[in-house]
């Protein structure tokens, strides 16, 4: 009795830090969901809260090395939680409220998509991940099989 009331204590706290959200900070959710590392996390976030970005910006906001930042947009890009469209210098003065510039031409910027279409994507994976616990638990065969020891049967 006294090792159930153990475990019912420990729940209990594993509750509370869930509650003050101590676990799931976005960057474990991202991580734990998409497999993205921190960088790719940081910049999701950062995108999410900021518009037409380039990549320096990215990099000087987060005090990272361009390189790293053009890596996390690839990988980002092709989970399609952000889109590259081309601005051109003109737009971009005028939607960062910069001074007017001689430059012409055209630059590549960021955006994340709206948070309704990330949280749908969300839900749709943690769903098949659930399913495929779900199945995977239903033909386990023995518990021991999931540490990659077999035993033979006494």
């Amino acid at each position: 009795m006294e090792i159930i009331d153990k475990k019912l204590k420990e729940f209990e706290i594993i509750d509370e830090i869930l509650e003050n959200k101590a676990i799931f900070s976005s960057e474990r959710l991202f991580n734990c969901l998409l497999g993205l590392n921190t960088t790719e996390s940081k910049v999701l976030c950062y995108l999410l809260k900021n518009k037409d970005l380039r990549t320096s910006e990215i990099a000087l906001a987060l005090e990272m090395d361009r390189s790293s930042i053009q890596r996390a947009l690839q990988v980002l890009s092709k989970l399609r939680f952000i889109e590259r469209s081309s601005m051109s210098m003109k737009d971009y003065t005028q939607a960062k409220t910069l001074e007017e510039t001689k430059k012409q031409g055209y630059l590549y910027v960021y955006n994340a998509k709206d948070m309704d279409s990330i949280k749908l994507q969300f839900k749709e994976l943690l769903e098949k991940w659930y399913n495929s616990m779900l199945k995977y638990i239903e033909n386990l065969d023995d518990l021991c099989e999931c540490c990659g020891v077999k035993f033979d049967r006494a």
